[in-house]
């Protein structure tokens, strides 16, 4: 088989990476950029772009007239939400074997949380299914996903299942999803507290979600409840 060859710059962005990982408080200055491309035998571009990569990221930083920075305490952050929101490789990065569950669909009219965040589904069916998030055999992470049905071209089926949203609004919609908007609050739900294992009273962070088209348009509506023991969520907010 054919190995494959990572990217100039996927290199220098691992390189650069275990650098920041070890580096300490007040001693974070990265190398300057043309010591790099000599010591990595790489262009100005190469290097330029996988520091662009982490600054994006947040594990660097630059400054004009000071440098590049890093920031080892940013690599440390478990279950980062603002780099990736794909639930399951939030899990596996963490450690856990993962398994992912799909309920039955069933059809139905949106209710009140849907139609606060998507006031289109009014009047309109949706498509609403569950799926279960299991960390090392226990239920981590509860959805319940609602979509338009006059989008669905295939209906779900039950079951176990690997795809992210993103492949299955390609698969069961034809749809190309770009983007979400998210609220979160903390709310008291003793049924979902109990399958969780946890005293009935045990206040969950609860997380909405709207999926978005490339054009724009609302396509669906997500309700999502995280087991507080296992979903140590952190999100980077940069100044």
């Amino acid at each position: 088989m054919r190995e494959i060859t990572k990217p100039l710059y996927i290199k220098a962005k691992e390189y650069l990476l275990d650098k920041i990982r070890h580096m300490q408080p007040g001693s974070n200055q990265l190398e300057p950029e043309n010591m790099l491309t000599v010591k990595l035998g790489m262009s100005r571009e190469t290097i330029r772009k996988a520091i662009s990569d982490l600054i994006h990221e947040g594990a660097a930083s630059r400054w004009h007239g000071k440098g590049n920075f890093g920031h080892p305490g940013v690599t440390s952050l478990p279950m980062r939400m603002d780099i990736n929101s794909d639930f399951r490789r939030i899990l596996e990065h963490t450690g856990y074997n993962v398994s992912t569950i799909r309920t039955e669909h069933i059809v139905c009219k949106p209710d009140d949380d849907m139609l606060k965040r998507m006031p289109e589904a009014s009047g309109k069916s949706i498509i609403s299914y569950g799926q279960l998030f299991y960390a090392d055999g226990k239920l981590a992470i509860q959805c319940q996903v609602n979509l338009l049905e006059e989008i669905v071209i295939k209906k779900p089926k039950a079951g176990l299942y690997t795809e992210n949203i993103n492949a299955f609004l390609q698969e069961y919609c034809r749809k190309e999803s770009s983007h979400t908007t998210a609220w979160l609050k903390a709310t008291l739900q003793p049924q979902i507290s109990g399958r969780f294992g946890l005293d009935p009273t045990t206040p969950l962070l609860e997380w909405e979600e709207v999926y978005y088209d490339i054009y724009d348009h609302k396509l669906g509506y997500i309700k999502i409840y995280f087991h507080p023991e296992i979903m140590d969520l952190s999100l980077l907010l940069k100044f």
